[in-house]
């Protein structure tokens, strides 16, 4: 189970979150960044997406990660969704593999050789890891863009700034308390950021279909 919160910001204000006095009183402060660009796939009638459910193939530049997101909950900021991932050697998704997960509409698009690469994520993340009362959160700093695969929408993109807070914890009673008073200091810091319920997935599916 992935616990996360997500908050949107300006980019204006991303020198004042890596200056944020959190990352060290929790954190060593010290960063890990990296490129991160995920080919999200779907039928052409998007059937996925209307089961709430996302597939995307993840370029980590040291490899690839194939991720499955199921319907979960979303209130506010706060996501909650069932989350398979699988570490690949090749840039593929390995769909006899994909198909033991049993998620009937994904089994379905795999019979019928209708997954087509939708849409891309394309985003520079800056993550400190945080060691709170509560547990390790991963504290992600994310900004980059989405753009659409098809030709036709060539040059279209949405933008992405925002802050990922996510649980180390993956049990599904995870108390996700701690993360709101993370948001609550990023604040207090005097940087303005509001609950974002949209997912990067969103974003993609939104531009996608105009």
């Amino acid at each position: 189970m992935e616990t996360e919160l997500k908050l949107a910001l300006s980019s204006e204000q991303i020198v004042a979150v890596e200056a944020l006095p959190l990352l060290q009183k929790y954190g060593d402060g010290v960063a890990e960044e990296r490129r991160l660009i995920s080919t999200y796939y779907d039928t052409p009638a998007l059937e996925l997406r209307a089961e709430r459910i996302s597939l995307r193939l993840r370029d980590k530049g040291d490899g690839w990660v194939r991720t499955v997101k199921t319907a979960g909950s979303s209130e506010g900021g706060l996501h909650r969704r069932n989350e398979y991932e699988v570490k690949l050697t090749h840039a593929e998704l390995d769909l006899e593999v994909l198909s033991e997960l049993g998620i009937v509409v994904l089994n379905r698009a795999i019979d019928e050789q209708q997954l087509q690469p939708q849409f891309v994520t394309d985003f520079v993340r800056k993550q400190w890891l945080l060691h709170t009362p509560q547990g390790e959160v991963e504290f992600a700093l994310d900004l980059g863009g989405v753009r659409a695969c098809d030709a036709g929408q060539d040059g279209a993109e949405i933008k992405i700034c925002e802050i990922e807070l996510e649980l180390r914890d993956t049990a599904e009673d995870a108390d996700p308390t701690f993360l709101f008073q993370i948001s609550d200091e990023i604040r207090a810091a005097g940087i303005m950021v509001e609950l974002d319920a949209v997912s990067k997935a969103e974003r993609g599916y939104s531009l996608i279909s105009g």
